[in-house]
């Protein structure tokens, strides 16, 4: 009797199985596991339950414990009443005499999915810090061939051969450029511009370029969700995830299908987070995105998010466009979630987390054409051909340079020579030391300084480096941009010495 109350008390799971297979007898915990009755498993065959993917192993390991080896730590899925897939770990030993199987099991299932999202999560890591690491030398040769093919093509205005082959080196550089901002994407080390944003007037804006993007024979429904709350969020980051998922449907649905985007509102509380592990509480804007596409194998899902990894074959994609999602996802504090079924389709849902304040629009501004000016300016970069651009781009708008390949030289510059110096241009990173450093040395020899930094570096590391209030612009960039970032130094910045 002793024996039996402990049969029906424990909360692990206890069965016994016949000669046949059958179940003889299974305890309450068991049943219930399974969403299942006890008694009206008793008879059942056990292998009904079994993921058809587990059963030969099952069967394999089940004669092992007939010839008298025991069972420890075997993993394999048993069905729920509902559907569901749990992981069960059995320990098992038979009875030499009536050949009955014993087996005691716990569910493991929440236990290896934290296990798959550590070790996802880590790989992830591992791949963000190699792209993370050499963005900054990338960025740097970008910058030096997105300069001079620019600067060149001043030059080659009337010879239309050279402009068109200069204009094809200019725009193979910008697609670099942009791959190098979709790794630091994945890596989480793209800087963040967050505003406000109107998720679903955001969508409303992106329908007409994303009915572009399908072909005829796909269709496209966006179902707004009322009363949406703000999200904070970089527009434009938030747009490429958008974008990047629709490419992956419409990629999916070659022969024709039906793409649905839709928002709603939603709440995580604590208890739906002890049922999904991925799940963290709060209020969060839902954005679903569903195709009646090919769908995806377990195999498939499992690698869905890493880089480089893509079944589309050769030449069709990168395999990056997944793992920017994952990686511009998880750097807005959101989640993202896969559903996929092989000849179903597949919904990717990402969520936001709510932001207090109202959306505002965001537009674009119409800029003028790059300013001039005739300050000094002190530039400090150890890449030869950055420095070399960046001068010619200063000089040719009027500025005077002095140009140094490291900060100690910047530093005995402001020592050795007496005329103005109205402003520094410090790179981040340098051999010795590097750019906030340098600044921090310089204050003291010359007053009224002001600074710009440039990095090829996105990594928040680096930025947290800088004073309180310097000015950071990221390489690569243009001479536009360069020259207009000059002059609001020049003409809005104060002295960071002053402060």
């Amino acid at each position: 009797m002793d024996r039996d109350r402990f049969f029906s008390l424990s909360l692990d799971m206890l069965i016994v199985l016949t000669p046949k297979g059958n179940f003889k007898r299974v305890n309450p915990a068991f049943g219930e596991t399974l969403g299942r009755d006890a008694a009206e498993l008793i008879a059942t065959p056990y292998l009904d339950l079994v993921h058809p993917e587990d059963r030969a192993r099952t069967i394999e390991g089940v004669e092992r414990i007939r010839r008298g080896i025991p069972v420890m730590d075997f993993e394999n899925r048993y069905r729920r009443a509902d559907g569901e897939y749990r992981v069960f770990s059995w320990r098992a030993a038979a009875d030499p005499v009536t050949e009955d199987v014993y087996a005691v099991a716990r569910d493991v299932t929440d236990h290896r999915a934290t296990e798959n999202q550590l070790r996802h999560a880590q790989k992830m890591e591992a791949v963000g810090q190699l792209a993370g690491g050499i963005a900054h030398d990338f960025n740097n040769l970008l910058l030096a061939i997105l300069a001079n093919s620019s600067l060149a093509g001043d030059y080659a205005a009337q010879c239309p051969e050279v402009t068109e082959h200069l204009s094809e080196i200019e725009g193979a550089a910008q697609r670099a450029a942009d791959l190098t901002k979709q790794l630091l994407a994945f890596s989480r080390r793209q800087p963040l511009r967050p505003v406000p944003v109107d998720l679903n007037e955001r969508l409303r804006g992106l329908m007409k370029m994303l009915r572009r993007l399908l072909p005829e024979n796909i269709g496209i429904d966006l179902i707004p969700g009322h009363s949406l709350p703000s999200v904070s969020a970089d527009p434009s980051q938030l747009e490429q995830v958008i974008v990047n998922l629709c490419v992956n449907a419409r990629d999916a649905m070659e022969g024709g299908g039906q793409l649905t985007i839709e928002t709603e509102n939603v709440l995580i509380n604590e208890r739906y987070c002890e049922s999904h592990v991925w799940a963290k509480p709060g209020r969060y804007v839902l954005l679903s995105v569903t195709d009646t596409g090919v769908g995806m194998s377990a195999a498939v899902r499992e690698r869905a998010f890493e880089p480089f990894f893509t079944t589309k074959g050769a030449n069709r994609g990168t395999g990056l466009g997944l793992s920017t999602v994952y990686g511009i996802v998880q750097q807005h504090d959101g989640m993202l979630h896969l559903y996929s079924e092989p000849g179903i389709g597949t919904t990717f849902k990402v969520y936001l987390p709510v932001h207090a304040r109202l959306a505002e629009d965001v537009g674009h501004k119409i800029e003028s054409l790059p300013p001039r000016g005739q300050e000094t300016i002190l530039v400090a970069e150890d890449e030869e051909q950055v420095r070399a651009v960046v001068v010619q781009m200063l000089q040719r708008a009027g500025y005077r340079t002095i140009a140094v390949g490291n900060g100690l030289d910047a530093i005995g510059v402001l020592r050795e020579r007496p005329e103005p110096v109205h402003l520094v241009l410090l790179d981040v990173v340098m051999p010795g030391l590097g750019g906030p450093e340098t600044w921090e040395q310089m204050q003291p020899v010359r007053a009224g300084l002001r600074v710009l930094f440039t990095s090829g570096y996105a990594d928040d590391r680096y930025r947290q480096r800088l004073p309180p209030g310097a000015e950071l612009l990221e390489k690569p960039f243009r001479a536009e941009e360069l020259l207009r970032r000059v002059r609001r130094a020049l003409d809005e910045g104060s002295s960071l010495a002053q402060r």
